[in-house]
């Protein structure tokens, strides 16, 4: 449970920080539309999920091993 919690708080802390997906999500949205900046970040959002899943399905595995 300790291995969950630590990818879940490394994981909010990655995507709360500023960066490129904030960048992008900026710009789309004062190029193009508040619509557009929107489903930026839903896309954005969509593939954090996966990469959760992923982090989340390796490490059960791994602990599941030992």
């Amino acid at each position: 449970m300790t291995e969950l919690l630590a990818v879940v708080t490394i994981t909010i802390f990655a995507v709360i920080s500023p960066g490129p997906d904030f960048a992008m999500v900026t710009r789309n949205s004062l190029l193009l539309s508040r619509r557009a900046g929107v489903l930026t970040a839903l896309g954005i959002a969509a593939g954090v999920w996966v990469h959760i899943a992923y982090t989340v399905l390796g490490v059960g595995l791994l602990i599941r091993q030992s």
